[in-house]
């Protein structure tokens, strides 16, 4: 397979070569960074400036770009980088001009006037007085997309935990930040994280090992990308374009900062630590010191002309130096732990306390920026984000089985963008390397996993995941016929995967208190050892091509029409051949609605690509009364995302890379319908483990993994209807949403009682081949996601001194069986529609910036929330033949009592002091979860015995839904920053 990607290289190198050269009128930057500015140019009189000169000249660089209007006095320029221009419309002799910032991927409107006065922008300051503004932001109104811009402003400024700047992403409707201390991330609707993507420069940090959605963000408390690097970003939600890809639910294109003819730049510190935070709530009721915590952030910037109007530059770093205790404190009962002491010989205090949990980060960035001249600009850079973090401990688990997650992600990028008579040429080469290297703190001990008392010993895997991407991509946007701006592109990624996982080296042994199958801590239930340690490679070829056609059909009716098709060669290991024995096992299982076994047998040829993925998109808006004040919009489309890799590489890693399953019973005897051995002490070592494996035919099996050959990549189709409404100053909107997921990927139980239709498990027939059970992947993980979105936006400006923005959802995320293990049930189907975990049914975010006297100001972020839902499981009948998932529930609503359940309310108050003839010092002080409040998560969601089998209710007395075992923000606290911009 990695020959094949080498060839693909090869043979796309000399294609791009000859598209420079010769087919390509001029290439450069990623269509989904760059923004679309169309309006009218009309006379004094009103009638059509039809021939008139538009340019659009950067006040920044001084570069220009041209067009003409057509008949009607209509134009568009395409292709503009986000910034502050200059536009004017010439036309016999007299003109009509504008200053006006343009947001990344905005498709925006800008009408002029030749002969008139100079058009201005009023807004209102604070005060209530009205003031002629400059370079003021325009509004989007007449697009169908659903989205969210973020400007410098409100990066800059809004409180926030630790400059993530996917943490304002929240600032749009539908989309939830996750900023739990280990593990950051978003995710929008029903879907989950995975299928987010999001763009740096047109980059894609696609995560296609594992979950996460994000390269790099899986587990951990770094960021994606220098927030100092970062200009702009823009979520889109709902009904984008067909030049967006590989993304179900959110989309978030950034732009990063670029040098200018003037010299910029900043440093900046910020600082906090435990003296300066709450004593959180768990540590005052068990009466605990107060965990170590001190977190330091800094960082510094430059930018500015190499050579004045053609060559810039600009360079960031930031640091990122944490060190946070995490307290290792066992939920065990009295009872377990007084059997966890009594059998293994060790005493639980010996585990228990605060232990310090280090992190270290560091992000480069450089960027040249040439613009020879005003039809073409180049942009080269390079990123780095490196880290190590000691996680992975805490709660039930000992720090000794903690793990160092060392994460670096490098990103390549060159662009080139060129700009003819009626089009722009947008060309990207870029490479992302991506390595993720968790690895074992005690990489020699065995690790011993007491049920709800404590896990010590080593981690029991230390992985090396590799993913190297090398894309190619060009855009074309033609402006030539009345009304249209039509955009094709073009794009081909070569995706080389590398994962060494080193599972189970030591064996994990797991005791359990069952009395219903006669288990407890006496004696392991259950073994797991690893049985190889090869290298799995593989590379996989991504095409996608699409059109779009924005038609303004009227001045007040424009509609956006689309198709892309995405194509994989290799997105479910299409080579693999599947081992004779393991197709004698499949084969020997019953033949199911759900299932048949050669469906699952693959020869190496017979696992064809998907073919299938085109994804058309249609949106509109049209603007009622012609001025844009009230504009309705609208559209429907379908959206394909991946598969990541980790979903379907057990069937070749457990190839590879056997697990051995041992069992382990006081007499031998079948528990839950699987084998068992009876247990000997000698077996607890991974040598005796061997040794049983080699004097047994049923101990020590593999389970056998396997690929449905006809998968189906997961799919969105989306619809929503709204309208915008111009109110004051205030632009509002209410958009409702509907979104139906289809082919989430899951694993099954293929050996299930009464036919495949009952309990698990019979693997009669499977032990004879040498598998300890066979699990097979479906493509039936269904979402569906309803929802209402408000917002209120007014931005901010320094003319206005203040700005506001409120998002409202209401929403409901449904789903139907588990995560990538569906063993709850037969297929998903049989679980039912149920809330989704972490459905929220509403949620407000407030941000806010208001200039005070004396050069003060004021900015909150407030989030309140109706609560995540949790899955309450029933463990009744033990593990072994999977548990029954019956309900979700949602935390109890204290926070605001009846109607939310998570409040955060994050403040900044700062001073700006003028240094240096203009350059500025700012000092500020956020005070995050000013309210202290709880937010409770990590509910208790499994029982034991907890169900009547009369009536099927819950008989726990345990209100599970009322304090969590963890919170999710910390407590109150203060953070001081300290920042200079020159």
């Amino acid at each position: 397979m990695i020959a094949k990607g080498r060839a693909l290289r090869a043979y796309l190198a000399a294609a791009t070569m000859l598209s420079a050269g010769v087919v390509l009128p001029a290439p450069a930057s990623a269509q989904v960074t760059t923004s679309q500015l169309r309006g009218q140019v009309v006379n004094a009189d009103g009638t059509p400036a039809a021939g008139a000169t538009l340019t659009a000249r950067s006040t920044a660089t001084n570069q220009t770009s041209r067009g003409t209007t057509q008949a009607d006095g209509s134009y568009t320029l395409s292709g503009l980088r986000a910034g502050e221009y200059e536009v004017i419309a010439t036309l016999n002799g007299e003109t009509a001009s504008q200053v006006i910032r343009i947001g990344v991927a905005q498709s925006a409107s800008l009408d002029l006037t030749i002969g008139a006065a100079a058009e201005v922008a009023v807004e209102e300051t604070a005060g209530g007085d009205e003031v002629v503004i400059t370079g003021s932001r325009l509004r989007e109104t007449r697009t169908s997309e659903v989205a969210t811009n973020v400007s410098q402003e409100q990066i800059r400024t809004l409180p926030q935990t630790d400059r993530n700047f996917l943490s304002f992403a929240a600032l749009a409707p539908g989309v939830r930040y996750n900023d739990s201390e280990t593990d950051k991330g978003i995710q929008s609707g029903a879907s989950t994280a995975s299928q987010v993507n999001v763009f740096i420069d047109g980059v894609s940090l696609k995560n296609k090992l594992r979950e996460g959605g994000i390269a790099g963000q899986q587990n951990s408390r770094g960021n994606p990308f220098g927030q100092l690097a970062v200009q702009e970003f823009r979520v889109l939600t709902q009904n984008y374009k067909a030049e967006y890809e590989q993304a179900g639910s959110a989309i978030i294109t950034a732009v990063t900062k670029s040098g200018t003819n003037e010299f910029h730049g900043e440093v900046f510190g910020q600082y906090t630590d435990k003296g300066l935070t709450q004593k959180g709530y768990f540590d005052k009721r068990e009466n605990r010191p107060e965990p170590a915590f001190e977190r330091k952030q800094y960082g510094v910037s430059l930018g500015g002309p190499i050579v004045k109007d053609k060559l810039f530059f600009f360079a960031a770093y930031e640091g990122n130096d944490q060190n946070r205790a995490f307290n290792v404190d066992s939920t065990g009962s009295a009872a377990a732990v007084s059997e966890f002491e009594q059998f293994s010989g060790r005493r639980l205090a010996d585990f228990e306390g605060a232990y310090v949990s280090p992190f270290r980060g560091d992000f480069y960035f450089g960027k040249l920026t040439l613009t020879p001249d005003d039809r073409q600009t180049f942009d080269l850079s390079f990123s780095r984000r490196e880290e190590t973090d000691i996680q992975g401990f805490g709660g039930n688990t000992s720090y000794e089985a903690a793990e160092n997650k060392i994460n670096r992600v490098d990103t390549y990028l060159f662009k080139w963008t060129y700009s003819g008579e009626n089009f722009t040429n947008e060309f990207n080469a870029n490479y992302l390397d991506y390595t993720f290297n968790p690895t074992s703190l005690n990489p020699d001990l065995a690790t011993f996993d007491y049920d709800s008392v404590i896990v010590f010993g080593g981690k029991d895997s230390t992985r090396r995941e590799v993913q190297k991407g090398h894309t190619l991509r060009d855009d074309i946007t033609y402006t030539g016929f009345d009304g249209h701006a039509i955009k094709a592109g073009a794009r081909v990624e070569v995706t080389d995967i590398e994962f060494a996982n080193q599972a189970y080296i030591q064996p994990r042994f797991t005791f359990r208190r069952e009395p219903q199958n006669n288990l407890n801590f006496a004696f392991p239930a259950e073994a797991r050892l690893g049985l190889g340690n090869g290298l799995i490679q593989g590379s996989n070829t991504q095409l996608g091509l699409y059109v779009q056609d924005d038609w303004d059909i009227t001045s007040r009716l424009q509609l956006n029409l689309g198709v892309r098709w995405d194509y994989e060669t290799n997105g479910f290991n299409n080579d693999y051949r599947t081992p004779a024995n393991a197709a004698a096992a499949l084969r020997s299982l019953p033949i199911t609605d759900y299932f048949n076994p050669e469906d699952y047998i693959s020869e190496g040829n017979n696992r064809k690509p998907f073919g299938g993925a085109i994804a058309p998109r249609f949106g509109f808006s049209w603007d009622l009364a012609g001025n844009r004040s009230t504009v309705l919009f609208g559209g429907f489309g379908r959206y394909y995302d991946r598969n990541s890799f980790n979903n379907t590489v057990d069937e070749l890693s457990r190839t590879i890379n056997p697990i051995g399953v041992f069992r382990f019973s006081p007499d031998g005897a079948p528990r839950g319908g699987l084998p068992t051995v009876a247990w000997n002490n000698s077996y607890l070592s991974r040598e005796g483990l061997l040794a049983l494996r080699a004097s047994s035919q049923s101990a020590g099996l593999p389970e056998l993994f396997a690929v449905k050959n006809n998968a189906r990549p997961p799919v969105n189709d989306q619809i929503s209807l709204g309208v915008r409404q111009q109110i004051g100053v205030f632009q509002a909107s209410i958009t409702g949403s509907y979104q139906r997921g289809r082919n989430g990927y899951t694993n099954l139980f293929a050996t299930r009682n009464d036919n495949g239709l009952g309990t698990c498990c019979n693997t009669s027939s499977v032990v004879p081949f040498g598998y300890a059970n066979a699990l097979i992947g479906y493509d039936g993980l269904d979402t569906r996601y309803k929802a209402l979105f408000v917002t209120l936006d007014k931005n901010y400006t320094e003319s206005s001194g203040w700005g506001l923005n409120i998002a409202y959802t209401l929403s409901k995320g449904e789903q139907n069986g588990g995560d990538l293990f569906s063993l709850d049930a037969v297929t998903p189907d049989d679980y039912g529609w149920r809330p989704r975990s972490g459905d929220e049914r509403q949620r407000v975010v407030i941000s806010g910036i208001v200039d005070l006297p004396l050069g003060f100001q004021f900015s909150t972020l407030t989030t309140l929330g109706s609560g995540q839902a949790f899955r309450v499981t029933d463990g009744t009948n033990g593990a072994d033949s999977g548990f029954n998932s019956f309900s979700a529930r949602y935390p109890k609503k204290n926070c605001i009592e009846g109607l939310f359940a998570f409040c955060e309310v994050n403040v900044t108050l700062a001073k700006n002091f003028e240094v240096f003839g203009g350059d500025r010092v700012q000092a500020a002080v956020d005070v995050l979860n000013v309210f202290n409040n709880k937010n409770f998560e990590g509910f208790d969601d499994f029982f034991n015995n907890t169900i009547n089998p009369a009536t099927g209710d819950v008989t726990d007395p345990l209100d599970a839904a009322e304090i969590g075992r963890n919170t999710i923000t910390l407590p109150r606290r203060i953070q001081f920053r300290l920042g200079y911009r020159f």
